[in-house]
């Protein structure tokens, strides 16, 4: 391997491991909080569409790898995704495992519209890439974006697991992940030193990285709001990227204060619900 090839597999790997998507603070607080099962429930169940699509973000860039070697290295993870070194469990019902032993349903039902917002915009971003910006775009996403991503990101939910009590069998996916990424991490070094010879190629790649960690920066805020809204769902509502006004503070008291306000506001979120697809559609529409 070139010194050149090193330098920049090295400042790749640093500019990812510090991506704030990949410390978020919702992140911290898994790792120090005194969180229950009933909060890794609403974790989990945001996190589920995403792991149950994840295969397909491959299926679609070994269509349209350029080369043998783009599409072995491909190749090698989807057979570990598809179950190798798992007791030939998927990932997808490993999740679903751990996501039982949390009190949900939600792996058993499948036909309804469960697919929570958060995962909704990150897979919509994650088929974007993968479908309609150039392969290294797409290979630098579920490539440096994941691989080098998840077991930083899973240290430190595992601790908070395992302080809530699961077993080590029901968090299996979790772990599982971590030792598996090292070698999906190992082999992704020898695909990025194959396919970065240009400084454009390498751009490619990074950029790739850069919007899958922009997603997942957005992803973790939405689980974040979730467990809040589990844990008090009466909260005071925060502010968005501006602080409200004086006038809009006073609406919204009054609007918060209105029975009838408040049905509209519930029915509304009752139609967004019933429109977004169900998780079987979304695992549909990435074989299409």
């Amino acid at each position: 391997m070139s010194d050149q090839a090193k330098e920049y597999l090295r400042a790749l790997r640093k500019e990812i491991e510090e991506h704030p998507g990949v410390n978020h603070l919702f992140l911290a607080r898994c790792a120090t909080s005194p969180f229950a099962r009933e909060d890794y429930r609403v974790f989990g169940e945001n996190h589920y569409p995403l792991v149950c699509v994840f295969t397909s973000y491959l299926e679609r860039l070994l269509v349209r790898a350029p080369t043998s070697d783009a599409k072995l290295w491909l190749a090698k993870v989807l057979v570990d995704e598809y179950g190798e070194g798992s007791e030939g469990h998927d990932h997808a019902t490993l999740y679903g495992s751990f996501l039982r032993s949390t009190g949900s349903t939600v792996p058993d039902r499948g036909g309804e519209p469960i697919v929570p917002e958060p995962a909704h915009e990150f897979i919509r971003e994650h088929r974007r890439i993968v479908n309609d910006e150039p392969f290294l775009v797409g290979l630098g996403a579920v490539g440096p974006g994941h691989e080098w991503a998840i077991p930083k990101m899973f240290h430190a939910v595992i601790p908070g697991l395992r302080r809530a009590g699961f077993r080590e069998e029901e968090i299996a996916y979790f772990t599982l992940h971590v030792e598996q990424d090292i070698d999906h991490g190992t082999w992704l070094e020898e695909a990025l030193v194959r396919f970065g010879t240009t400084s454009e190629a390498r751009e490619q790649i990074r950029r790739g990285a850069l919007l899958s960690l922009d997603a997942r920066m957005r992803f973790w805020s939405g689980v974040q709001r979730a467990v809040v809204r589990w844990r008090q769902p009466r909260a005071i509502r925060p502010d968005g990227e501006k602080p409200r006004t004086v006038l809009q503070e006073v609406a919204l008291t009054a609007w918060d204060g209105s029975k009838i306000a408040r049905r509209l506001e519930a029915g509304w979120e009752a139609l967004k619900e019933r429109r977004r697809p169900s998780l079987r559609d979304v695992v549909e529409q990435g074989r299409r």
